[in-house]
């Protein structure tokens, strides 16, 4: 099993084995497989629709039970840092992070890494993350591989779950 420390010289294996568990197992399992090479504790795949930030996925590595988490505004989380600059946005402590400064999450969500998802049209359509309530540092690779990832979870979901051409 790939890990953390082996994503720096087996980047192009984690993507293969990544597009082989969306091919055979879905989404789900695939969002398993990248929770399990991260350090962190969640990862989470939402949707922008207007205000409302929708979890399509949610995997917790300590309660496999929970697939989902409650709608929120974007504001009140810290993907809204993602669609307005439409990159990815990286926080490995939030209470020494400037740019988190007096946000609702700050004081609970500690570590986050967050990437862009866009449509086939260049369209900003969510975003996919890990994330943790502990001060965890990002690695490059871990960035890399969710930057990587996302042309092909975004034609999953608008495959599978959102049923568009």
């Amino acid at each position: 099993m790939l890990t953390t420390s082996h994503l720096s010289s087996h980047p192009t294996k984690a993507i293969a084995t990544f597009r082989e568990l969306l091919r055979v197992g879905g989404v789900r399992a695939a969002l398993q497989f990248l929770n399990s090479i991260s350090n962190h504790r969640f990862t989470a795949v939402f949707r922008f629709e207007g205000d409302t930030l929708r979890n399509l996925h949610l995997i917790d590595r300590e309660n496999s039970k929970i697939e989902r988490c409650p709608d929120l505004p974007v504001v009140d989380s810290y993907c809204v840092y993602v669609r307005s600059a439409a990159k990815p946005f990286v926080i490995n402590d939030s209470l020494d992070d400037d740019r988190v400064e007096g946000h609702l999450k700050q004081q609970i969500v500690r570590s986050y890494c967050g990437v862009p998802l866009l449509d086939e049209n260049g369209e900003l359509f969510g975003t996919i993350c890990h994330f943790d309530f502990k001060p965890i540092p990002f690695t490059a690779e871990e960035a890399f591989l969710l930057d990587e990832i996302t042309p092909y979870l975004v034609k999953a979901i608008q495959e599978t779950e959102l049923n568009l051409p």
